[in-house]
């Protein structure tokens, strides 16, 4: 009786190894998909897709790029632990200033209500990058939308602070004053 167990289970295994055996080979082909593009040996890094934050241009690019993605993660990586916001408020003849928690909230929640952002930046209208903290003003177009009825479109210049950081060589914003029309 036992023997002829093992016999049954040695014919098993015999079928399963020779069905197997042809699958195995077959496998390789039957991942491959002759369909699927080939693979992109250039390596794309964030800084060649979102902006180059070691240069000063790369900073702005970055910061338009989180501003149409409406990324507040990206958003949060160009300004300083320390930044500072500020305007002047026309109405009230008084300066606006807010800390980093505050324009993070006060961005995190634009962009989670309108449905596009359009940055451009313009001109340099001053820069000065011979000192430790350079500032630089540039002119810019701002469109939000928040439907497709309601546009909001504002242009301006903004001035800015920025300090380029010893651990990773990136630029960050430590202050922005705003010029603008909104």
């Amino acid at each position: 009786m036992l023997n002829n167990y093992f016999s049954t289970l040695y014919l098993l295994l015999r079928l399963t190894l020779r069905l197997r055996l042809p699958l195995l080979l077959l496998l390789p082909l039957l991942s491959c998909n002759p369909f699927a593009p080939s693979v992109d040996e250039d390596i794309i890094t964030q800084d060649k897709l979102l902006g180059n934050r070691r240069t000063v241009n790369g900073l702005f690019e970055w910061f338009r790029n989180a501003y149409e993605l409406r990324d507040s993660l990206l958003y949060g990586q160009v300004l300083a632990k320390d930044f500072t916001f500020s305007y002047y408020d026309f109405d009230k003849n008084v300066e606006i200033n807010w800390n980093r928690d505050v324009e993070m909230r006060t961005t995190y929640n634009l962009f989670r209500s309108v449905t596009s952002i359009s940055l451009q930046w313009n001109d340099y209208r001053s820069i000065d990058t011979t000192v430790a903290n350079p500032g630089v003003e540039r002119s810019f177009v701002l469109n939000i939308a928040m439907n497709q009825q309601n546009v909001f479109r504002g242009a301006g210049s903004a001035r800015f602070q920025l300090r380029k950081d010893t651990v990773d060589g990136y630029w960050k914003v430590i202050s922005w004053y705003d010029n603008s029309d909104f």
